[in-house]
């Protein structure tokens, strides 16, 4: 049942008489000890900087003040980046200082007032935790009451999935994707259109890339499968990018205040699903898409951490590490900073074993879907349905209110690859109780907490991020209505788009990942992260002619499909000027006769190629057939 997992009931009752068992051994040493130094350190295991109220000096007291201010920062770090290190630091820090700076006379109440204390504060926490849980099971069911229905107006509602090559994008939709092809296609050492704060949390370029990938690999699995090229360029080059030291440096940090790891900084090998399972999805998109096999190249990857410490990877070994985690994890799902679950990371991942397993050829997926189900059920889900967005591997404890409706709206896009049925439940729960039409016809998005008011990707308060999520999953549960509408508000209101100096679009103050989550609601239609994931362009348009030299960003591709695996349709469009253009075209019969743009006929080469001159002036279609 939802919320009733025994694996993280373990964890917490195994942290409660770890507490308790130390809170003792404290309270006995505190009592039998003729030591003032012994005795203040003792019941300084009781809570952090408890002995520096039993010594009771004026420097005591400053530094339990200081010590308990301390308490929250230490905290956030053991948080962001998986830094258990420094709340236990402080802890046995401030044990010391008491025994340093006890003197002869100690404040004897205080042993008394910490174990009361610490019992009322821990009966507090049990308390609300109950009510909280009996909350839940009344929500959920309030919630099962309506639910079937309202997943099957959903479903009803949706509108239809679009046939394969029957779509191509508009200029003002490919102006955004040519933002992130000039993200993508820039140096190696250059940052300039990434957001650079911190490598730990959200904001982290890792993440920024992987997106990139995400929205480009939506691009070019339901619009132009056909356009290799600087398209598929893109993606190679965000893929190998991302295992550059400036984006994995941060785990030298985290597995040495995490893990106490000093020497083994390697990424992929044990937990890390912030990179093993993002990249994995990354290089399955990639490859389902394209064919390209380039990354099963043995250590074809190199991720540096430190200048000394490169771990060399391939696409077959970042697989196995997933799967090797994933099946000796207790949860299934598998730790991103250390100690920590995340399930929309583990959600990216699972997604990353689908797509690899189609194109590496492996069944990781069969092996690991049923217990990863239960364990995201039991152990990550609240009683009243909800998936909870963290879970502490150590304790067994969550962080509540952490996120709210924003984490229902997001992970049912993550699970409709994986998870249909997850999926359309989390999406039902969020449209039904967090999306309002006010008077005026506009949607609204109500009853957001915590960081549903943040934008993940450069911590700017704000709720038009929330937006950005809703319209990506409003696009995947085929809700046109609700899509357009938050799509409108974001581009007009929220984040205004502005034109860039090369004549891309973006909106303004909106993050890089918040811009990919935005490409993907403008492109998406219904059911597309899951027929990408789960089966890709279909063989005609994987096996057709392909364009694969179109000047960037001088011509613009909407679209590059194969409908008969012979010939290719492409719609295109200038960038500026109009004019004619040169065009690559590959794996073309060798020596056959074709026709292209008003019917002009151009032979193959031996190798399959030709290159021939089109006339571009707005939109442009060019059908490239065969001659019968």
């Amino acid at each position: 049942m939802a919320g009733k997992g025994l694996t993280k009931s373990y964890y917490q009752t195994r942290t409660l008489l770890l507490y308790t068992g130390i809170s003792l051994v404290g309270l006995f040493l505190n009592q039998t000890s003729q030591s003032p130094k012994l005795k203040a350190a003792a019941l300084g295991l009781l809570f952090p900087g408890a002995g520096l109220t039993t010594v009771a000096t004026i420097p005591a007291l400053l530094v339990f003040l200081l010590s308990t201010a301390l308490i929250p920062l230490t905290l956030f770090a053991w948080f962001s980046c998986g830094g258990v290190f420094f709340p236990l630091f402080l802890w046995s820090g401030t044990a010391a200082l008491s025994a340093a700076l006890a003197q002869e006379t100690l404040f004897e109440p205080a042993a008394y007032a910490w174990p009361f204390l610490c019992i009322v504060g821990i009966g507090y926490v049990t308390l609300s935790t109950y009510r909280a849980n009996m909350a839940a099971e009344i929500e959920r069911k309030a919630r099962n009451e309506w639910l079937i229905d309202q997943v099957y107006r959903n479903q009803t509602d949706a509108s239809e999935v679009p046939a394969p090559g029957s779509r191509e994008l508009d200029l003002q939709t490919l102006r955004f994707v040519q933002w992130f092809m000039e993200l993508a296609l820039t140096d190696e050492n250059d940052w300039s259109y990434h957001n650079i704060i911190d490598q730990f949390q959200t904001s982290a370029i890792r993440y920024q890339l992987y997106e990139t990938v995400y929205a480009l690999g939506m691009y070019q699995a339901h619009y132009a499968p056909g356009y290799h090229g600087a398209l598929s360029q893109a993606q190679r080059n965000v893929i190998h990018k991302s295992t550059k030291q400036e984006v994995m440096n941060y785990w030298k940090w985290e597995s040495l205040f995490g893990k106490f790891n000093v020497h083994d900084w390697n990424p992929i090998k044990k937990d890390n699903i912030m990179v093993t399972g993002y990249i994995l999805q990354a290089i399955g998109i990639y490859q389902n898409n394209t064919g390209d096999k380039c990354f099963e190249e043995k250590d074809c990857l190199e991720f540096c951490v430190t200048d000394k410490a490169r771990f060399k990877a391939d696409f077959q070994s970042i697989n196995d590490a997933v799967y090797d985690n994933m099946s000796k994890n207790a949860y299934t799902l598998y730790p991103c900073e250390p100690n920590w679950h995340y399930t929309p990371c583990n959600l990216v991942a699972i997604g990353g074993v689908i797509a690899s397993d189609r194109a590496l050829k492996t069944n990781y997926g069969s092996k690991v879907s049923a217990s990863f189900q239960k364990n995201l059920e039991e152990e990550f889900t609240t009683r009243d349905g909800s998936i909870l967005p963290i879970r502490s591997e150590l304790t067994g404890f969550t962080i509540p209110g952490l996120c709210g409706v924003l984490t229902n709206a997001h992970n049912s896009f993550l699970c409709s690859a994986s998870f249909p049925h997850i999926a359309h439940r989390n999406w039902a729960l969020a449209r039904r109780e967090s999306v309002r039409y006010e008077a005026d016809g506009r949607g609204k998005i109500i009853n957001l907490v915590g960081a549903d008011k943040i934008d993940p990707g450069n911590y700017k308060a704000g709720h038009g991020y929330s937006y950005a999520v809703f319209a990506a999953s409003a696009a995947e549960f085929g809700d046109r209505k609700l899509n357009r509408d938050f799509l409108a508000q974001i581009d007009t209101e929220l984040y205004p788009v502005y034109i860039t100096e090369t004549g891309a679009s973006r909106n303004k103050g909106l993050s890089t990942i918040g811009q990919a989550t935005l490409l993907r609601a403008r492109m998406g239609g219904y059911q597309d992260w899951h027929n990408m994931l789960n089966a890709g362009p279909p063989a005609s348009a994987l096996n057709g002619p392909l364009l694969v030299d179109a000047k960037f960003p001088d011509i613009l591709v909407a679209k590059a499909y194969s409908h008969d695996g012979r010939g290719l349709e492409l719609v295109l469009y200038n960038d500026r000027a109009a004019g004619s253009f040169t065009i690559g075209l590959d794996r073309l019969m060798p020596h056959a006769a074709y026709r292209g743009q008003a019917g002009q006929e151009f032979h193959a080469s031996a190798q399959g190629t030709a290159r021939i001159s089109v006339m571009i002036d707005g939109r442009t279609r060019v059908n490239i057939e065969p001659v019968a």
